[in-house]
């Protein structure tokens, strides 16, 4: 806690950049005003914010959340994902607020706001986002390689032998090297990397050490794979856990999550065909993937893959690498453990270009079962579902008899995009959208700014949902003017807010143009004010 002293040293100094004051006396600006200013004290450092003081340090007391500031650490761990204490002290007679501000918790990662800003940064009394200059130079400040440590007091004889021999047998493969397994193991080691005149690496650890010494030295690398047949349900049915070295029990993993796969068979045409709840190489990347990218630095928590009949459910410990997010996964690559990930490509585990996360997308997409998420990730943790249930085998049909027919193979992004699409239903901006049209898998609906884009008709002819698409597709030009001209058989007039009621989707321009349409077509026409007027339809007169 701090005492009336302290407070006073902090009064003496100049505001700075760990250091701002502000009177505040009834509130502290708008809602969004304190995520951004503690956002940006933790990017510059960390330091306070004390509210109920002058810019040159007077005491003048602030009402600001008052009966409330107990909440506000919560409130702020949740908008800015690190924890501020907040501290009330009185002092002269006046109520002082005091907000203790760490430093942002990962190097190269800035501190995100949920307020007015994305990345805040202060300018003088002010806030501002953050340039891109500072914003580069907080990205590159590098994310070290742990897995390329030197682990003290780990030797050889630390290691297990068959993960080593596990290994070479990938490697040899791999290389087309059948030498390679009759190599020591020393030499094995030297030649990935993992051991130098200065020692074994956490990788060799990671990967190879004995299950004693993992204890010892590194327990949060173990793995727990619990099974539910509901996904709902609180207690598993059954559950593992490894702590020993990777290339030991890869294998075992996997086997332990196909033995509770679920076959989905379904029938095309004359054939049956079949998907597996768990596709195996989806399965694998994504344990791969958490392996090679989580933090083992967080001592305290492991890898927890949960799995039912609902989805795949992996966790790893730490936030994304630097500079990746669930909106850029697909695009961008970045290792966080470069020595266990260097180890995997020799094995012949995963791709050096990051095509890992891809081959888990597009496996879950090709089998209707939807698209993976990250929803529940965080600064602290990776969480990837990967849907286990068939959404609309329908739809990959339908797009493989397109492909057939057409003599077009489609690509993983025209895949996705299109999945996008389903999902969506109605998009405005595409990608591959003269392709998509020419092959006619997509149709434009609406005009000018109401342009949108649908799947084609023929998808849900196929699919058998022909209402979908009228319901999508909306009303045509001609048939919205038919629905006026109906409105008079049981009105004598009609205004325009009236049509707001009938089309919401257009907007008041667009339903003018129709209008006017019907004039010039001597349909209808205009009576009263410029504003206050309204419609009357037309008699013809013979």
């Amino acid at each position: 806690m701090t005492n009336i002293e302290q407070l006073h040293k902090w009064l003496t100094r100049q505001e700075g950049l760990n250091l701002e004051f502000k009177e505040a006396k009834s509130q502290f600006g708008h809602d969004k005003d304190l995520p951004d200013y503690c956002a940006a004290l933790a990017n510059e450092g960390g330091g306070k914010l004390i509210l109920g003081v002058t810019n040159k340090g007077g005491v003048v007391g602030t009402k600001a959340f008052q009966g409330t500031h107990n909440q506000l650490s919560q409130h702020l761990l949740s908008s800015i994902g690190i924890r501020v204490d907040v501290e009330e002290l009185f002092t002269e007679e006046k109520r002082i607020l005091i907000f203790h501000i760490p430093p942002r918790p990962f190097i190269g990662r800035p501190v995100k706001s949920s307020g007015n800003y994305t990345y805040p940064m202060r300018a003088g009394e002010s806030l501002m986002e953050m340039d891109e200059q500072t914003l580069k130079k907080i990205l590159n400040e590098g994310e070290p390689d742990f897995s390329g440590r030197i682990v003290t007091g780990l030797t050889i004889e630390s290691l297990d032998e068959e993960a080593i021999n596990n290994f070479k047998k990938r490697w040899a493969q791999k290389a087309s090297r059948g030498d390679y397994i009759a190599f020591p193991g020393e030499k094995i080691l030297q030649s990935v990397g993992v051991l130098s005149d200065n020692g074994l690496s956490y990788a060799a650890l990671i990967l190879f050490g004995k299950k004693n010494k993992i204890d010892e030295l590194l327990p949060c690398s173990e793995i727990i794979f619990e099974w539910r047949s509901d996904a709902s349900k609180t207690s598993h049915d059954f559950r593992i856990n490894w702590r020993e070295p990777f290339f030991k029990i890869y294998d075992d993993i996997w086997n332990s999550i196909n033995a509770r796969n679920l076959r989905i068979p379904f029938q095309e045409g004359l054939f049956q065909r079949e998907i597996y709840a768990f596709n195996e190489k989806a399965i694998r990347e994504a344990l791969l993937n958490a392996v090679t990218h989580r933090d083992y630095t967080i001592s305290g928590r492991s890898i927890f893959i949960k799995a039912s009949p609902q989805e795949f459910f992996i966790e790893s410990p730490g936030g994304f690498p630097l500079g990746i997010t669930a909106e850029n996964i697909l695009d961008k690559t970045s290792w966080r453990n470069r020595t266990v990930a260097e180890v995997f490509e020799k094995a012949g585990l995963v791709e050096r270009a990051g095509q890992g996360m891809n081959d888990i997308f597009e496996s879950t997409i090709r089998e209707g079962k939807g698209v993976p998420d990250f929803s529940g990730s965080d600064v602290y943790s990776v969480v990837l579902r990967i849907p286990a249930k068939v959404k609309d085998k329908e739809f990959i049909i339908y797009l493989e008899k397109i492909a057939k027919d057409k003599q077009e193979l489609l690509s993983f992004d025209e895949i996705y995009e299109l999945e996008k699409i389903r999902e969506q239903q109605k998009v405005t901006n595409i990608n591959f959208k003269d392709k998509f049209l020419k092959l006619g898998l997509i149709e434009k609906v609406g005009r000018t700014r109401d342009t949108r884009y649908i799947l084609s008709h023929k998808y849900y002819k196929w699919e058998g949902k022909a209402g979908i698409y009228t319901r999508l597709a909306g009303l045509t030009r001609q048939q919205k003017k038919e629905l006026i001209l109906n409105h008079f058989k049981k009105n004598d007039k009609l205004h325009l807010k009236e049509l707001r009621d009938v089309f919401p989707e257009m907007k008041d321009m667009d339903i003018a143009n129709l209008l006017q349409e019907l004039k010039k077509a001597g349909k209808i026409k205009y009576v009263g004010p410029h504003r206050g007027g309204y419609w009357i339809k037309i008699t013809p007169t013979n």
